[in-house]
């Protein structure tokens, strides 16, 4: 029964290739655009949700509240995991993690740097990395032992067997590789391709019992059968009892939730990275659904085409299951060509679409389970999609079916079709102006004044060598001719790495603690970063040897601490007194997409991590950079030249957002060649209908213009409609959307005006093609046979 339905089934799509076609690469796109999703989707869900242990491993996050506001972080101070897991019996593990700079690693010759961590040996308790060799578990236990990823092993040791062999780092540390494991899985969090030991920071005198310090992230795994509710309701007072920050509570996060769920606000979580899978999810059943619809449009279309057909069917005895089973096997049939194309697509796309993500998925075709799951999409599809035309077309009566009477006795036949029609193009305006506005979001942000002049400007890690040596280096690099200034920092100029809400000052209301983040300098800051000094001068120690306790701040820091002339003004930090000496113009050194942040920029009592070099405009970049490697080879010999420019960092913030609007582009471009192909099938459709009264008004005197507008009035009715529905919906929801920046652009009717017009445009173009054709034949040739 079934093979006859299929042979039926190909017999009637080779009778109609042009509808077939259509619906083929119609779904076969939809198909291609949904798979691709689905796989990012499948792969974001399954972030650091794959370890034995997930269920019980959580992340310490801390909430205080901050000027009428709950302030939720995850960073915790050193003795904050040992004394979780001393007064917590149903605490089996903890670990602490410390998110530093890249570590310089040096074998031999060779000398590179890599993301490093100092963690505790709880961490790979309580996270399932693949183990090569030795036991990652007892080599954290000994502070002078390395954990490395297999491709950081390669690197230093190439095809020798690493274990047992020593390991320099940043030319101060030797330590003894212990354990290698598989470099870690794309679906996790964790950067990390080396691992040493807490006990070795222990060992160096960093770690201490000092709890005013928030510099690691704490991770706890409870015992089997605890309770995370009954554990968080008497874990909230456990900073506030080992300290004196009594304003502080502690909870425990599920790290399984941490990828989809780390945004806080009120001190709960409301989401995250989930609204964006959700967004997509949709997207990509939306860009399904339009190719289906496309398929339900064409097939009821050709329906009076198919009435005779079931006529006969009925009288030689079919019944209307046969029916149903006949035209169900015609759409899966479709569904399967369509899949075949849709798997062409997406091995041809699958490259440039991990490039377009920024990750690196595993291609599911070399999954089992892909295929498994793909049998039962296509005939879901098959049938979804198959199922209205199925169910009308066999409902018909043979005595009006063969009389050809369909669209006379069912008047109210065209409404679905027309509201299909209408659904497909307002999802079109609704992404198109989404895709405007997301656009305009990222070009406002972007052109977004930072206060810093971010041009051939670049900044490198201060290694050892380069700290016994920082004024030797700084003069020598202000000789060469095309450096203009130079810098050491605290942090780079693209990262807040230190902030406190414990700074103190005149006049300050003692129950009022703002949180201000902190930036360290040694002089000619203002000029390196091309900040724009608004009172007073630049911190400056090789002048004024008292700048190492000065400070430069901010308008932002000046309207917070109330100052009407800050300069000579004493700000109390972490026990030394600063005084004002310059105040500068807001800058940016965070997120773009955040407000401006109140920075206190302290002379050199902190570390100087990073020397900033500025280059003169106009000059060679290439010969500059030349030119300062070689100094930086004469004191720092041992280490690479890896230096990071500025403007690249920086344009690195976007591009989460870059890849949002990207997708949101493509796979808006996507709807729309889908739901024109659906528009031009029925379009030629009508007008083979209707040729006989083309061909008659055209006898009578109709221009090609009015017979082009009689075709074409029917669709831009129904896109008219669809603009009027999508421009609303768009407002709304695009509206809640920019709220969740602090710095954002707003909405204007410029957007929409031009996304109807576009819609317009599109649709004229996509069905005047064909009435056009239709207007053009010659009417003798239709009317002869009349």
């Amino acid at each position: 029964m079934w093979k006859n339905y299929f042979k039926i089934a190909w017999r009637n799509i080779q009778r109609s290739k042009g509808y077939a076609l259509i619906n083929i690469f119609g779904l076969g796109i939809g198909m291609a655009a949904s798979i691709l999703i689905l796989i990012w989707v499948q792969f974001e869900l399954s972030v650091d949700r794959y370890h034995e242990n997930s269920g019980r491993v959580y992340a310490v996050w801390r909430n205080s509240e901050m000027q009428g506001e709950i302030f939720t972080w995850d960073y915790t101070p050193a003795p904050y995991g040992p004394t979780l897991k001393e007064q917590y019996p149903e605490v089996e593990e903890v670990a602490r993690i410390t998110e530093w700079d890249p570590q310089l690693l040096t074998v031999g010759e060779t000398s590179f740097y890599e993301e490093s961590t100092f963690t505790d040996p709880g961490f790979f308790k309580m996270f399932s990395f693949e183990v090569i060799a030795g036991d990652p578990v007892s080599a954290m236990e000994e502070p002078e032992s390395v954990v490395l990823t297999e491709s950081v092993a390669r690197k230093l040791f190439g095809n020798e067997s690493a274990m047992g062999e020593t390991v320099t780092v940043e030319k101060q540390m030797d330590l003894e590789v212990k354990a290698i494991i598989k470099d870690l899985p794309e679906n996790t969090n964790f950067p990390f391709t080396t691992f040493f030991s807490m006990k070795k920071l222990d060992q160096m005198g960093w770690l201490g019992d000092f709890w005013g310090n928030n510099s690691m992230r704490t991770f706890a795994m409870l015992k089997e059968g605890s309770s995370l509710p009954d554990f968080n309701e008497k874990f909230q007072g456990f900073t506030a009892k080992n300290s004196v920050y009594d304003d502080i509570s502690d909870f425990l996060f599920p790290v399984a939730d941490l990828h989809l769920y780390s945004k806080f606000e009120n001190g709960k979580s409301v989401g995250g990275k989930i609204e964006l899978i959700r967004m997509f999810g949709i997207v990509s059943v939306l860009v399904l659904l339009i190719a289906g619809i496309n398929f339900v449009n064409l097939s009821t279309a050709q329906s009076d085409k198919r009435s005779k057909e079931v006529g006969i069917r009925k009288l030689s005895g079919a019944g209307r299951e046969m029916l149903i089973g006949q035209f169900l096997a015609e759409s899966t049939l479709i569904a399967v060509a369509a899949y075949l194309v849709a798997l062409v697509l997406v091995s041809l796309a699958f490259p440039w679409f991990n490039g377009l993500i920024g990750r690196d998925l595993q291609n599911p075709m070399t999954q089992p389970f892909f295929w498994m799951i793909s049998m039962a999409y296509v005939l879901v599809i098959g049938i979804l999609a198959g199922s209205y035309p199925a169910f009308l077309m066999s409902s018909y009566r043979p005595a009006i079916a063969l009389k050809s009477q369909m669209n006379k006795s069912r008047s109210f036949g065209v409404k679905p079709r027309e509201v299909l029609v209408v659904f497909q193009f307002a999802v079109v305006v609704i992404l198109i102006s989404s895709v405007w506005i997301v656009r305009d979001q990222m070009n406002f942000v972007q052109n977004r004044d930072i206060g810093l002049n971010k041009d051939n400007l670049i900044f490198h890690p201060v290694t050892q060598n380069i700290r016994n040596n920082k004024a030797a280096l700084r003069n020598e690099l202000l000789a060469l001719p095309g450096v203009t200034s130079v810098s050491y920092t605290f942090s780079p100029l693209t990262n807040i790495y230190s902030d406190s809400n414990e700074m103190n000052w005149q006049g300050k209301d003692p129950g009022f603690k703002p949180s201000i983040s902190r930036m360290g300098s040694d002089a000619d800051l203002v000029k390196t970063a091309g900040m724009e000094l608004i009172a007073g001068r630049d911190i400056d120690i090789y002048t004024y040897a008292m700048d190492s306790l000065s400070v430069l701040i901010n308008e932002k820091t000046v309207a917070i601490m109330g100052f009407e002339d800050p300069i000579g003004q004493v700000i109390e930090d972490d026990g030394y007194n600063f005084t004002v000496v310059g105040v500068v113009k807001d800058y940016i050194m965070d997120s773009p997409f955040e407000e401006v942040k109140p920075i206190v920029v302290i002379g050199p009592e902190r570390d100087l991590n990073f020397i900033h070099i500025r280059f003169a405009d106009g000059e060679d970049l290439s010969r500059n950079l030349a030119e300062a490697e070689a100094v930086f080879n004469k004191f720092n010999p041992e280490s690479p030249f890896e230096y990071s420019f500025v403007d690249q960092e920086h344009a690195r913030k976007f591009q989460a957002q870059e890849r949002t609007a990207n997708l949101t582009s493509i796979f808006t471009g996507l709807a729309v060649i889908i739901s024109c192909m659906g528009l031009f099938g029925l379009a030629t459709f009508i007008a083979e209908r209707r040729k006989k009264e083309i061909s008659v008004r055209k006898v009578m005197g109709a221009s090609v213009a009015s017979l082009v507008t009689l075709v074409s009035t029917e669709f831009t009715r129904l896109v008219l409609i669809s603009i009027l529905i999508g421009i609303p919906i768009t407002w709304y929801f695009m509206s809640d959307w920019l709220n969740t920046f602090a710095y954002r652009t707003s909405l204007n009717w410029g957007v929409f005006i031009w996304t109807g017009g576009l819609t317009m445009l599109i649709a004229l173009l996509t069905v005047s093609s064909q009435a056009i054709k239709a207007s053009l034949v010659n009417p003798a040739k239709i009317l002869k046979s009349e």
